[in-house]
């Protein structure tokens, strides 16, 4: 500031004594009003100044907090994109698993399709050879067990207990419920990524499964083994209710079980005070 003011009162100076043919004297006071004056402009230059370097600083910091604010937004997009392609991928991942298996299921339905009749013909026969057998060697095979320290067909055990996490609104006909947490998987017989068991050996098998509707609302559901109908049960409309079924059925090893929904309409329930839910075992 002090050298701006300098210089104004050079130029001031200068301005003055360079006027032709007048004679300028200036005494104090009017000397004293003229650097005032000269102040007051060197002032007033340097508010305007300030003013606009206040300007200035005020867009840079708006700037920066843009700025900043950008950079959060796109480092929590990228942290979202890179939990959707985990999630992604994880869903990949089970479908490539349950595509496999579903073209395993589809070989084996058509298997039981094509050869019925065959496979009951091999039951009876089975039957009749496994009760003569447990009749001629029942003492050697429990002597086996007991020296073996284990069950010799533990491999054959089978049991299973799931429920489903939520409520499903309206779910079309043909609907495979999927049970997906699982608090019983002997044998591992029990696929909680489709809701599907698949026996591991040849035998009589106990299922049950409940199905809850909730308030005004109505499913009806149905046990298959393979692509046929087992078993049905239903519930009211006029409150919440409870559909349970209970079926034995006798399956070959590969043979698999399910429920889906046969018709509904309005919620099927699933929560903590109730659960949709399905099980079964393998009777020894």
């Amino acid at each position: 500031m002090k050298n701006l003011y300098l210089y104004l009162m050079l130029h001031v100076v200068v301005f003055v004594t360079c006027q032709e043919d007048v004679d300028f004297q200036f005494n104090k006071s009017e000397l004293s009003v003229l650097d005032n004056y000269v102040k007051k402009l060197v002032e007033k230059e340097v508010k305007a100044q300030m003013e606009e370097l206040k300007y200035v600083q005020k867009l840079q910091d708006e700037t920066i907090h843009a700025l900043k604010s950008q950079i959060r937004s796109e480092r929590q997009y990228r942290e979202e994109l890179e939990t959707r392609l985990k999630v992604l991928e994880g869903q990949r991942d089970c479908s490539q698993r349950s595509g496999a298996k579903t073209v395993e299921k589809d070989s084996e339905w058509k298997t039981t399709v094509l050869g019925e009749s065959t496979k009951d013909n091999a039951l009876v026969t089975s039957e009749n050879n496994t009760h003569q057998t447990r009749e001629v060697n029942g003492k050697s095979s429990s002597i086996k067990r007991l020296l073996i320290g284990q069950d010799t067909n533990a491999h054959n055990q089978a049991a299973f207990y799931a429920y489903m996490s939520h409520d499903l609104a309206s779910p079309s006909p043909g609907h495979v419920l999927v049970f997906d947490v699982v608090k019983t998987n002997v044998g591992s017989g029990y696929n909680h990524h489709d809701g599907v068991f698949t026996a591991p050996s040849q035998g009589p098998y106990v299922f049950s499964w409940t199905v809850v509707s909730w308030y005004r609302s109505w499913v009806y559901s149905e046990l298959m083994v393979n692509s046929n109908t087992f078993g049905r049960n239903s519930q009211d409309i006029d409150d919440e209710h409870i559909g349970s079924g209970v079926v034995v059925a006798v399956l070959n090893p590969g043979d698999v079980v399910y429920v889906r929904v046969l018709s509904s309409g309005g919620t099927l329930a699933s929560r903590s005070n109730i659960y949709t839910s399905f099980s079964g075992w393998k009777l020894n």
